[in-house]
C-alpha cells in the first residue's frame, strides 16, 4: 500500500512527498522513494508534511495517530483490527486534530456501507450473513470491512447477535443472529457479500476489489479531504456526503 500510495502521490500534481517512514529493521530503510530516504522515525519527518498516512497495524498506527495529535498534524489512517479501547484512544486524540479512518478506502465499499444499512432497516424480517475472503496473507479476521458491515447491520436491528461461523449440531437459526464467515485463499484483493435471505427470495450486496490501487486512489481522496479540516474524527462517508 506505501508504494501505490506513493505512486499515486507522484501522479496528483496537488500532492508532494514530503516522507516515508518504516519499521525499524525493515529491509527498504536507507533506500529512496521518490527522492525521499526511507526511515524509521516518524518523529524525524513528521513537520515536514500536512498530513500522515497509515496502513501499518494497530499499535503502530495508534503511535502515529497520538504524534500527529500531538503534532496537530492529519492523519488518514486505513489501518484495522483496532480493540474498543484503543478507539476510545483515537477518538479522544481527534479532539486536538483532524483524523481520517476508514476500515476500507474503496468508494464502492463505503456506498455498500450506505445501502447495507438501508437494505437492513427495509428488510427486518430477512435473515443477514455476511461473508468475506482475502489473500492468504492477512492477519485479522473477519476483515475491518466485515465487522463494519456488522456494526451498520446492529445499528438497524438493536439486540444482534453476532455468530462467526458454525460447526455441529448448533440448532435452528436464531433471528437475531448475524452470520460471519472469513476465507482466506491465494492472492484474493477483497471481496464482501451481505445476504438477506427471506421467504422465497434473496438479495445479494457484493463488493468485490480487483486492485489494491483502489484503495490508495481512495486515500489520495482522503488526503485531499482532511488537509483543511478542524480537529474531529471523519470518514469516506463525510468524502461522499452521506
Amino acid at each position: 500500500m506505501g508504494r501505490l500510495i506513493t505512486e499515486e502521490v507522484e501522479a496528483d500534481n496537488g500532492l508532494e512527498l514530503a516522507g516515508a517512514v518504516e519499521a525499524a529493521g525493515h529491509e527498504g530503510l536507507g533506500t529512496a522513494v521518490s527522492g525521499i530516504e526511507v526511515t524509521d522515525s516518524l518523529r524525524e519527518i513528521i513537520e515536514k508534511g500536512d498530513v500522515i498516512v497509515d496502513f501499518t497495524n494497530p499499535e503502530s498506527a495508534l503511535g502515529l495517530i497520538h504524534a500527529c495529535s500531538e503534532s496537530k498534524k492529519a492523519a488518514v489512517v486505513g489501518t484495522t483490527g483496532f480493540s474498543v479501547e484503543q478507539l476510545v484512544e483515537i477518538r479522544k486524540a481527534s479532539e486536538k486534530t483532524a483524523l481520517f479512518m476508514s476500515p476500507n478506502m474503496s468508494v464502492g465499499v463505503n456506498l455498500m456501507f450506505k445501502v447495507t444499512g438501508d437494505v437492513a432497516a427495509a428488510l427486518p424480517d430477512f435473515d443477514i450473513e455476511i461473508s468475506e475472503i482475502h489473500h492468504n496473507r492477512k492477519k485479522d479476521s473477519p476483515s475491518g470491512t466485515a465487522s463494519k458491515l456488522a456494526d451498520i447491520v446492529e445499528e438497524a436491528r438493536p439486540g444482534a447477535d453476532r455468530v462467526h461461523g458454525r460447526r455441529g449440531m448448533v440448532g435452528t437459526r436464531n433471528k437475531k443472529e448475524i452470520g460471519i464467515h472469513s476465507l482466506r485463499g491465494g492472492d484474493v484483493v477483497g471481496e464482501h457479500t451481505v445476504v438477506f435471505a427471506g421467504e422465497g427470495e434473496r438479495f445479494e450486496l457484493t463488493h468485490r476489489a480487483h486492485s489494491r490501487r483502489t484503495f490508495a486512489r481512495g486515500a489520495i481522496r482522503a488526503m485531499h479531504f482532511i488537509s483543511n479540516k478542524r480537529p474531529g474524527l471523519y470518514s469516506m462517508a463525510d468524502v461522499l456526503g452521506f
